[in-house]
């Protein structure tokens, strides 16, 4: 039986948790690829910061901001000690246009378990294939895991899966019901977490990154019920 495994999405509201937050990053690049395999491995020598310049935002109060980069609070990391979750989390100042900070310490999330969730034998599928060579194009991160060019149906693989995880066909987190029971009961703000048996009617289109990104007619994936 396939796991049961929820996607982590940011959720917005009017009380802390804007749609957008246009930020002016220092330094402007970083010292990492966004797919970074193995984050223990990296050196970090920089201070990384924001500042909003958006000057009606002068208030903040996020524990998962997907945007952009993902930035989660003190309270989003507890949550993943507590469930054993491999990460790396790296420091983030966050100023808004008039000076003030944000009460909550933000950082930079890194996570260090990028799995394949896709089970391609009872998945409905197809492999990107290499134009010249005609052998399946493979992620340049994650070169074991090849870049599907269309799934009609996604099934998840069995798999004990960690607490909380980076896909490396969704390209986005995705976490058991271990995490999403800590993350409820500790009331996480701007964090929204869907379930789903399969997707289905799914196309990949390429990215800059490997050749990976999610798409269908009516999103980026298919979610059977919100759970937030």
């Amino acid at each position: 039986m396939s796991a049961k495994l929820y996607i982590l999405e940011y959720h917005p509201d009017e009380n802390g948790c804007p749609v957008h937050i246009a930020q002016e990053y220092e330094p402007e690049e970083w010292e990492w690829e966004n797919q970074e395999p193995d984050p223990f491995q990296m050196q970090i020598t920089r201070q990384y910061s924001s500042v909003v310049i958006d000057g009606d935002i002068r208030f903040v109060d996020f524990d998962f901001y997907g945007l952009d980069s993902r930035l989660v609070s003190s309270r989003f990391i507890d949550v993943c000690r507590t469930c054993a979750v491999r990460f790396r989390s790296v420091p983030f100042d966050i100023r808004f246009s008039d000076h003030s900070r944000p009460e909550k310490q933000y950082f930079i999330f890194l996570p260090a378990d990028h799995l394949p969730i896709l089970d391609a034998e009872r998945s409905v599928c197809e492999v990107e294939l290499n134009v010249e060579t005609g052998m399946p194009m493979m992620d340049r991160f994650f070169p074991d895991v090849p870049i599907y060019k269309k799934i009609e149906k996604f099934v998840v693989r069995d798999f004990a899966f960690p607490a909380l995880f980076h896909s490396v066909e969704l390209d986005m987190l995705v976490c058991t019901d271990e995490f999403r029971q800590q993350a409820m009961n500790s009331g996480l703000r701007g964090l929204k977490l869907s379930h789903w048996t399969e997707i289905t009617s799914t196309t990949l289109g390429l990215d800059g990154r490997s050749g990976v990104s999610i798409r269908t007619p009516s999103g980026c994936w298919m979610a059977k019920s919100d759970l937030n």
